[in-house]
């Protein structure tokens, strides 16, 4: 299969609505089925956020008559009747409105089950905080672009907040069941860590997030740390319904001698297009791991460190440059890099495909790398990949085919 032609197949393997159907029963008599548990209900609200908000509150809208309905997207993504359109990657004005709305539901509305659905982009769509909102976005900024990986970033979200790492099912009214659906973003399925925790007990403590902020020379923003819950005294059910493995998984099945190594790459970028060049190269010298054809899949979360201006570039434009630079380019290849959300760092791409065919000058690749302007010259090469808005998250998805 033609790399290009495997993007449909990632985004329906990603779709946040058919892995609902795969994993969510609900009976006709108001009862939720659950690996075989049973939840009753008569009253339910449901709040959804993140960047599949919308087909997983679709789900439930269509099939339970709801008391209440927030929903949580980012911006350009959905308007209607109980959405908000809040800001990512940055929290804004609509962030706080939404983590106050939530809260306003929780404490004041009748209801007898809460559903919570949360995906990639929460931690940054919905916030409640005493911090004044031009320092929370600064804090932010600086954490996304220090390169410390995304459990990192969410150990000090989550302390910094009144609603994440658990602390929203404070506002819950008692002995009311929670059910949290998820779509996994974090390599390793940290349910603590995805959405900040939204409704997660979290292990990590103040002097975790003391810690990250000393390192990143943010120490003065840890008055505003607050510790998070250890253990929830009631019924809650977090549940991961879709991750990047089983979409690895599913895509394995349409390819020629496929190999998944991991669902959890991280560390910088560039460093991931090096290794991945590596297993090609060694391949194709020694025929080890693979000889040809074959096809090598990944996936995960690799960071960018910034430092002073950026171009216009993302993780996956890098990923695909640096292999580039240190292929040996002693038989075809292909390398597609896409990102599930459809949104590639600060490009409108998801990604790119480069391929043995493409001729460029090094120093143009450590230019682009230095200055993180990967897709200005992923543009000029013809190799971006533009999806628009997936609807989804479920990380990066990289496979390399060697026919």
């Amino acid at each position: 299969m033609n790399l290009r032609e495997l993007v449909s197949k990632i985004l329906e393997y990603s779709n946040p609505y058919k892995a609902l159907e795969e994993k969510v029963k609900i009976n006709d008599n108001n009862t939720l089925l659950i690996n075989g548990e049973e939840v009753h209900f008569t009253k339910p609200i449901l709040i959804s956020v993140g960047k599949a908000a919308i087909p997983m509150a679709n789900f439930f809208i269509r099939r339970i008559k709801l008391k209440r309905k927030l929903i949580v997207t980012p911006k350009g993504s959905g308007k209607g009747e109980d959405v908000i359109e809040a800001g990512h990657p940055l929290p804004d004005e609509n962030s706080i409105k939404a983590g106050k709305e939530a809260i306003e539901i929780l404490t004041k509305e009748d209801y007898d089950m809460v559903i919570f659905t949360i995906s990639g982009g929460a931690s940054a769509l919905i916030e409640y905080s005493e911090i004044p909102l031009d320092e929370l976005r600064d804090i932010n900024k600086q954490l996304i672009s220090a390169g410390i990986g995304i459990n990192s970033i969410n150990i000090v979200r989550k302390h910094l907040s009144k609603i994440k790492g658990g602390k929203i099912i404070n506002y819950v009214k008692d002995n009311v069941p929670v059910l949290s659906f998820i779509v996994s973003d974090v390599p390793g399925n940290d349910i603590s860590s995805i959405g900040s925790g939204l409704t997660s007990p979290d292990s990590s403590t103040i002097n975790d997030a003391l810690r990250i902020l000393r390192r990143l020379n943010l120490e003065k923003y840890s008055r505003y740390l607050e510790e998070t819950p250890k253990e929830f005294n009631r019924y809650v059910k977090n549940l991961i319904i879709l991750d990047n493995m089983s979409v690895l998984k599913k895509l394995s099945t349409h390819l020629e001698n496929p190999l998944v190594l991991s669902s959890e790459i991280r560390g910088e970028a560039k460093d991931v297009g090096i290794f991945i060049a590596a297993i090609f190269n060694s391949s194709e010298s020694y025929g080890i791991p693979l000889n040809r054809p074959y096809h090598i899949l990944l996936g995960g979360e690799p960071e960018v460190t910034i430092r002073g201006k950026a171009g216009k570039g993302g993780r996956n434009g890098e990923v695909c440059l640096s292999f580039l630079k240190y292929v040996r380019r002693k038989g075809d290849f292909e390398l597609l890099s896409f990102a599930t959300d459809g949104i590639d760092g600060n490009s409108e791409y998801a990604g790119c495909l480069v391929n043995s065919n493409i001729k460029v000058e090094e120093d143009e690749i450590d230019h682009a790398l230095e200055n993180h302007s990967s897709y200005e010259l992923l543009e000029r090469l013809n190799a971006t990949i533009k999806t628009g808005y997936t609807y989804t998250n479920v990380n990066n998805i990289y496979v390399l085919k060697a026919p």
